[in-house]
């Protein structure tokens, strides 16, 4: 508990640059008007135990978005110091990714599985400034990667 409440409260301060840059309504976490299944999905979950499970299913195979280091080919996610580590993001979409950190914001999309595999050593907060915002240390995207991929899945893109 202690250690996701460090992570929270690491999170809180590396926003702050952002928030600086933004309206100050944009500094408080906004609630997801939701474009998507996936938002939609990620909505539930957030309002019922019983739906989490789907929604991990789902964002393992939706396309979602990797914020990166730069706009190079090989270029690696961005990550930011944190109490106990360091964080990536991931967002479920465009319009929430561009509200939070700009259209000029390097980005690379890919499936959700994909995107967890690129940062499973690290935190990853997804959607983050939003409510719903989701945390996960190393062992929550474990857990996730642990899903099995439907046979529908189309395996790992980019």
């Amino acid at each position: 508990m202690l250690r996701r409440t460090l992570l929270c409260l690491g999170l809180a301060l590396a926003a702050a640059p952002v928030a600086a840059q933004t309206p100050p309504a944009q500094g408080r976490l906004q609630p997801i008007r939701p474009q998507t299944a996936l938002e939609q999905a990620f909505i539930a979950a957030y309002r019922s135990e019983a739906a989490r499970p789907a929604f991990r299913e789902q964002f393992l195979e939706s396309n979602v978005l990797l914020v990166m280091e730069s706009d190079a080919r090989d270029a690696e996610p961005r990550l930011t110091d944190v109490p106990g580590g360091r964080t990536a993001m991931i967002f479920t979409s465009a319009e929430l990714l561009n509200r939070r950190l700009g259209p000029a914001t390097p980005r690379t999309a890919m499936n959700g599985r994909a995107a967890l595999m690129r940062v499973r050593q690290n935190h990853v907060v997804i959607n983050a400034g939003y409510e719903p915002m989701l945390v996960l240390d190393p062992a929550g995207i474990d857990g996730f990667l642990g899903i099995p991929a439907s046979p529908e899945a189309a395996g790992p893109s980019q």
